[in-house]
């Protein structure tokens, strides 16, 4: 049994100021990691023995899971950025093919798995961007299709393919002639790629978005001249390709609202899905902060909540837990409205369940139960402890600290003042762990700093794992992350420093035998295809499940729900399933955050942990925000800037707060901001684009 309190001596560093953090697993239970030193690769079984360098390669952000190992998108001086490949072994680790030969790259993007096969974007002279197949071979890679023959593109770059897969097809963002870019659909042959429907006709695009699985029939959000960007659906043919509402009725679009002229934020950041149903955030133009929910018709698409409020406020769909008869969100407005609301998914019974409102109060930020052990790649969401999960709340007399409860008022309370007093216990909330007595997760006593710590729910359980760097008091070991939260080999892989090095970071394990949920998922993993994200994962046992809805985050702790995948149902034998998420290599954000949901015929549903993609590529440049909520300094990690950035922070009215232009700025960043408790906007622009990031201070 694991016992919620660990001794200092379980927990063992692997690795020094190596700044390794992992991006898959292998089948034989090898994490597969990365350094951001010099982004070599590498493999660790939780031992310092077993945690060597496999490729002096780099790993360039794009992952995923496919029979038994890693496949990756890393570059070399000689073959650019291509496809690679790891077992977990030296000898197993290389590249897949080279694609486009010579050093310029292929600039691998989105990954997604059909039938046992790879599916990516990649860059050729010969073809330009289009989408190719692989079956881990070099003799079965290839280029799916040659959409715009010759040396153009069917799209323009690493993310703007937007691929998805629905374990029975392929879904993709492309343009031909004659048309813009519109909907493509894949068998994952040549002859069966083709252009699903010319949703905006002629040749302007309906740039097709967003794609979410729901009982069997796939949302995604689309433009035409008639609607602007509304929410649709398919069946996978064309006459079930339709609008499912004009939310906003006319040309204007539900999906993003105008801060001021020429200047749109996007509002559906993707969809929450709870007893067949996809809860979304949108706008009939009444009020930006509206929650919406549709069964995918017409009818069906109601207002489930107006919020109120002429500029977007922070109601968060997508960082929801699901109970059998509802599920709960958080909303706030960052000046004080801190609160949980709970709805069955209709507009009658969507209510407040908790109000935490207080001057400064912060918005809760729920942990969404979740429970993964790589080396069976476990996958559940059961509720903690059968009926509870934790989150994270502010008061005025005790800060910010972590919370429990099981779905009642009565069960709702603070744990434990870990910082005694006002200060905040919970500096860094992004990163915490479920296994399936205890929670891990990065919080401040006040006297050792953020340390990793441990809870079964209880005050008297709730205790400091190791205080790692006890080299300066109260200097903590510089946020504790598990990312993603990995249990391998019995142990949990986490990175922090000891302050030998205060620029780099240690990778340690806690010792132990930590138990993962029943659902027995053996892979998870997600690359970039194109200008698409693709997810594949792989069930090794399934009792009763129904379908997994994929979720997806920008800010590693607000996630959507952006599809769903049909399950098998019950299976002693490994079952794949993968997803593509398209356009999101062109998104504007540096690093993207996945998660999947079990859901179960009877009405119960499962997380895994969250994994993450990297987005970045040669001649696209990226601003990351690496804490949201922020704190004291904007922590940015910048890639491919070349050039003027103007960076511009603006309140929820538009207002510009902070500026700064840096120039041809690349890497880490700390900026420092004056700013009050709030919903921000960091307005990015460079190399004539702009890319917006929305986070609370």
């Amino acid at each position: 049994m694991l016992l919620p309190v660990l001794v200092q001596s379980q927990v063992t560093q692997i690795n020094n100021n190596g700044s390794l953090h992992s991006f898959g697993v292998t089948g034989s239970g090898k994490v597969i990691l990365s350094s951001d030193i010099d982004s070599s690769i590498w493999a660790s079984d939780g031992t310092l023995a077993g945690t060597i360098q496999i490729s002096t390669a780099k790993y360039e952000g794009i992952s995923t899971y496919l029979n038994g190992k890693m496949y990756f998108s890393a570059s070399d001086p000689v073959n650019g950025n291509e496809l690679y490949v790891s077992d977990g072994t030296a000898g197993g680790t290389g590249l897949v093919k080279d694609i486009n030969p010579g050093a310029a790259g292929s600039d691998i993007g989105q990954m997604t798995i059909l039938s046992g096969n790879l599916f990516f974007n990649a860059f050729t002279a010969a073809d330009g961007w289009e989408i190719w197949k692989s079956d881990g071979s070099s003799g079965g890679t290839a280029v799916l299709k040659d959409i715009v023959s010759g040396s153009g593109s069917s799209n323009g770059g690493l993310d703007s393919f937007h691929l998805f897969s629905n374990g029975s097809y392929l879904l993709f963002a492309a343009e031909s002639s004659g048309s813009g870019i519109e909907l493509w659909k894949s068998d994952g042959t040549t002859a069966g790629t083709t252009l699903l429907k010319d949703i905006n006709s002629g040749v302007d695009s309906s740039n097709p978005d967003n794609f979410t699985l729901l009982n069997g029939i796939v949302l995604f959000s689309a433009t035409d001249a008639t609607h602007g960007n509304e929410i649709w659906k398919t069946d996978g043919t064309p006459g079930g390709t339709v609008l499912v509402k004009d939310i906003y009725p006319g040309t204007s679009s539900s999906t993003s609202y105008e801060l001021f002229p020429g200047f749109s934020l996007p509002l559906l950041y993707g969809f929450h899905i709870f007893n067949n149903k996809a809860v979304f955030n949108a706008t009939d133009g009444a009020s930006v902060g509206e929650i919406w929910v549709t069964d995918g018709t017409s009818s069906g698409t109601v207002l489930m909540h107006d919020f109120g409020g002429a500029t977007p406020t922070a109601v968060v769909a997508l960082d929801a837990v699901n109970y059998p008869t509802k599920f709960f969100f958080p909303y706030g407005d960052g000046s004080g409205i801190s609160q949980i609301w709970q709805s069955d998914g209709t507009p009658g019974n969507t209510t407040l369940f908790d109000d935490l409102s207080a001057a400064g109060a912060n918005i809760p930020e729920l942990y969404v139960p979740y429970n993964i052990n790589y080396s069976t790649l476990t996958l559940t969401q059961p509720l903690f402890q059968g009926n509870k999960f934790f989150f994270v709340a502010s008061t005025a007399a005790s800060g910010k600290e972590l919370w429990i409860t099981d779905g009642t008022i009565g069960g709702t309370q603070m744990v434990k003042d870990i910082n005694p007093g006002a200060g905040d216990g919970i500096q860094n909330n992004q990163t915490y762990l479920y296994t399936t007595s205890s929670l891990y997760f990065a919080a401040d006593d006040g006297t050792n700093g953020n340390e990793l710590w441990v809870s079964d729910g209880t005050s008297g359980g709730t205790t400091i794992v190791k205080n790692i760097n006890t080299t300066v008091v109260n200097s903590g070991s510089a946020d504790p992350e598990m990312d993603p939260p990995i249990v391998v080999n019995n142990k949990i892989f986490f990175t922090a420093s000891d302050g030998d090095d205060p620029t780099l970071t240690d990778l340690y394990v806690v010792n132990g035998s930590f138990t993962a949920l029943p659902l027995q998922l053996t892979s998870f993993t997600v690359v970039p295809r194109n200008s698409d994200a693709l997810l594949q994962w792989t069930i090794q046992q399934a009792v009763n499940g129904k379908d997994f809805t994929v979720e997806r985050s920008f800010d590693g702790a607000h996630f959507d729900n952006i599809g769903t995948v049909v399950a098998t149902g019950n299976s002693n034998v490994a079952v794949r399933y993968s997803y593509t998420d398209p356009g999101i290599m062109t998104s504007g954000h540096a690093v993207v955050y996945y998660r999947l949901s079990a859901n179960d015929q009877d009405g119960k549903s499962s997380l895994t942990n969250v994994i993450t993609l990297r987005v970045s590529g040669k001649g696209h440049w990226n601003v990351r925000l690496l804490t949201n909520p922020v704190r004291d300094n904007l922590s940015l990690l910048l890639s491919n800037i070349s050039g003027n950035l103007q960076l511009t922070v603006r309140d929820v009215a538009g207002r510009s707060v902070y500026t700064a232009n840096l120039q041809d700025e690349n890497g880490q960043v700390s900026l420092p901001v004056n700013l009050q408790s709030g919903v921000y906007f960091l307005d990015a622009i460079s190399q004539g684009e702009r890319q917006v990031i929305r986070f609370v201070k």
